[in-house]
């Protein structure tokens, strides 16, 4: 597979203004003179990659006064680590604070705080030479943070002025904005000002392909399985490492470093898109891998003294309040990357994720160790027994806390109630993995073929814990990262060179006025479409590598539609979910998924009793859901699908996906599951009052959202269909040929 460029017909490049005369005189007013100078500034931005990245940086951090409170307190929050470390370290008096010396021991008076801090000349003549180094050090970085920020603050400056100018949005109204609105906004400023010289108008697509230009290829390299490395642990097996420390050399070795395949952000080398040189790029990108390991190596020891005073001051209080919170999880780097769809921002990933927290949790919760259980209640109660006791004797007598390291003892008693409670599960919880894994399904949208109807096994449940692991495992990763990361770096993905070169050569294209860009984001169905996952184009037999793994391609172009309901994409991946929504309307009667959740849509989007009453009162779903013409036995499906929302997980599915707060949309997309369905199956005859019904539809704000939720479990089911052969006619099919368009 070869380099390709893509030129987008639709997209055609700007022209300057006519220059031809006009027969009336027309003279330029001060007004105009302003108007033009303010168009020329934002006119042809060097670095539209990072123009676009700060304005959404801008967007998500509040505006210019948040991030310069931001970058102010990260520079004195740095200042104070290290001097605060280095008080404790060197300037306080042990063994007068510790009275372990003769002449301490015979002091009766209370020693005060002056007495115990060293004045600043004693601290400097005892520092020690690894402090000295350590505090060289720090002033160094210090010095490269703060020209950092002043540079971040000037180019924030500058984005608040384009906010205020070009996209008409007041630092008091960012607030109230979200996202989809800005994007909005900043593609009508491109017909004026002409950020982009090589296009006159951006598309949704563009503006995503510039903001998520690597972490697109960083989502495609995980899914194709060259990243994230496995190692073998001898005692803990086969585990992956993707630390942050990990992922940031990744970022430099591979875009942001002067050696890196990618120059200017925005263009891959030219020896990278010719096969002949993979052999020696392979070659010349394994020694600056070896390089950046060797480098990590020398600075793991400052590395890892961070990480420890990171970790230390952050969460130790924390824990001692809140013991729990070791045992609690959170989305691993690898799993942010597995569950993530291509151009999907932050915060929508952020959004999808924290949605699926609680089924996950319950769902990681169903598997449960009876032994470790029982322990952990006779621990629970021996620990809870022995601190009751000294409780009361605190009460009853004050002078016991005098005793030594009475407090010590009460407080560590406290943190392994905490930590053994925590491992004891509700009494009352329904051990249900497959019902989770539904829920989980529902919300971030990706799990392997493997997981299918085997969600109450342990092999699921262990690769599920490597994309939502313990909080305890990943401080102790990344605590241990300095160490791991040079490892890692020479050992592994050193051996992963010439899959890396060979992966950036076949898929990388040229989109023009974008750059070069991962091929997958595009989201071509035709090219790189499955057939498993009804794309419409059939791709070759024995020909899989340019195919994505767990629908990846397909889901991806579906969220897509759904966050970006105005785009107006190509008509092949038109024909691809208008494919999606004649299955769905097919498979309406057999389809559980649809069963499940047509009735709770016949009911309301909302848990909420309030605006559940609001939306029946408007009258949103008139009629039964079901249309007589085009189907029959409508008595018995309605029955049919009533009786199973009641026994099924219904309702967990469809309203944890309806969130009034979080969602940078509010309009149903035209080429959703849902979408299709109230198109055809209401039974409506007046167009205008159809019209009006759908226009209050589209107005709720969990519509789009369910939409997604329901739209992606559909797709999932009907890939496990074709999976047990239910469409092996889907070999014969004869597609009309489809014309050479990309999306």
């Amino acid at each position: 597979m070869d380099y390709q460029t893509l030129v987008n017909e639709d997209n055609e490049a700007f022209e300057g203004p006519d220059q031809t005369l006009s027969p009336l005189v027309q003279f330029e007013t001060q007004d105009d003179q302003n108007n033009n100078e303010k168009q020329l500034r934002w006119s042809h931005q060097k670095d539209l990659d990072d123009f676009f990245i700060r304005i959404y940086q801008y967007h998500q951090q509040h505006g210019f006064s948040c991030i310069a409170l931001s970058e102010i307190f990260a520079l004195v929050q740095f200042v104070f680590i290290v001097s605060f470390t280095i008080l404790i370290v060197q300037c306080i008096d042990y063994p007068l604070l510790f009275r372990s010396t003769p002449s301490a021991r015979n002091l009766t008076d209370k020693i005060q705080i002056d007495q115990v801090i060293q004045s600043p000349k004693q601290c400097l003549r005892n520092m020690h030479l690894i402090t000295s180094i350590c505090l060289l050090l720090s002033f160094i970085y210090w010095i490269y943070r703060l020209s950092r920020a002043i540079y971040n603050l000037l180019s924030y400056f500058n984005i608040r002025a384009f906010y205020t100018q070009a996209l008409d949005i007041k630092p008091n109204e960012l607030a109230n904005m979200t996202w989809h609105e800005v994007q909005q906004r900043l593609i009508i400023a491109q017909r004026t000002h002409h950020l982009c010289i090589h296009k006159a108008n951006l598309t949704e697509l563009d503006i995503h392909n510039r903001l998520l230009r690597f972490k697109n290829y960083e989502v495609a390299l995980v899914n194709k399985g060259i990243l994230p490395p496995r190692m073998h642990v001898p005692i803990l097996g086969d585990i992956l490492s993707f630390t942050t420390g990990f992922k940031f050399n990744l970022r430099l070795i591979l875009f942001w470093s002067p050696y890196a395949p990618f120059d200017q952000r925005w263009h891959l080398r030219q020896e990278y898109k010719v096969h002949s040189q993979r052999t020696a790029l392979a070659q010349q990108l394994s020694r600056f891998i070896l390089l950046y390991g060797l480098a990590n190596l020398l600075l793991s020891p400052f590395i890892f003294i961070w990480q420890v005073l990171n970790l230390f001051y952050g969460y130790t209080e924390l824990v001692r309040r809140e013991p729990g919170l070791l045992g609690s999880r959170r989305w691993s780097n690898y799993g942010r990357l597995y569950l993530r769809h291509f151009n999907e921002l932050d915060h929508s990933l952020n959004q999808r994720l924290n949605r699926g927290y609680k089924p996950a949790v319950s769902y990681m919760s169903s598997f449960v160790n009876y032994g470790v259980i029982e322990t952990a209640k006779f621990v629970s109660f021996a620990a809870g027994a022995i601190l009751a006791v000294l409780i009361l004797l605190t009460i009853y007598d004050e002078d016991v806390l005098k005793v030594d390291h009475m407090l010590t003892l009460m407080t560590g008693l406290g943190v392994v109630l905490g930590v053994c409670r925590s491992l004891i599960p509700d009494e009352n919880m329904v051990c249900d993995p497959e019902q989770m894994m539904q829920l989980v399904l529902a919300q971030v949208h990706y799990q392997p073929d493997s997981w299918k109807d085997h969600a109450h096994k342990d092999y699921v449940q262990t690769e599920f814990g490597q994309m939502f692991q313990l909080k305890y495992v990943y401080f102790l990763e990344e605590l241990l990262s300095p160490f791991i990361t040079p490892i890692v770096l020479c050992f592994h993905l050193r051996r992963k060179s010439i899959q890396i070169i060979d992966f950036l050569r076949n898929y990388t294209i040229e989109v023009q006025g974008v750059g070069d860009v991962c091929s997958f984001a595009q989201l071509d169905i035709g090219k790189h479409g499955d057939l498993k996952w009804f794309a419409p184009v059939r791709v070759k037999t024995g020909n899989t590598i340019g195919i994505m793994n767990d629908g990846k391609l397909e889901l991806s172009l579906m969220h897509f539609h759904h966050a970006n309901p105005q785009w107006q994409m190509p008509k092949q991946c038109e024909m691809y979910l208008e494919k999606i929504q004649e299955q769905a309307m097919e498979n309406l009667q057999t389809s559980s998924i649809l069963q499940q959740s047509l009735p709770q849509m016949q009911r309301s989007f909302y848990s909420d009793p309030a605006t559940t009453s609001t939306i029946l009162n408007h009258s949103v779903i008139p009629k039964p859901l079901i249309n007589s013409n085009s189907y029959t036995h409508s008595t018995h499906l309605t029955h049919t699908t009533t009786s199973i929302s009641m026994q099924l997980p219904t309702s967990s599915i469809i309203r944890s996906g309806a969130s009034k707060a979080d969602l940078p949309y509010k309009h149903l997309a035209p080429l959703g599951v849902l979408s299709k369905i109230h198109a055809q199956t209401y039974d409506l005859p007046d167009s205008n009052y159809l019209s009006s019904t759908l226009g209050s539809l589209q107005g709720l704000p969990g519509a789009a959202q369910l939409d997604m939720n329901v739209s992606c479990l559909f797709m999932h089911e009907l890939r496990h269909k074709y999976k047990h052969g239910e469409y092996e006619e889907l070999q014969n099919i004869s597609e009309e040929p489809i014309p050479e368009t990309r999306c």
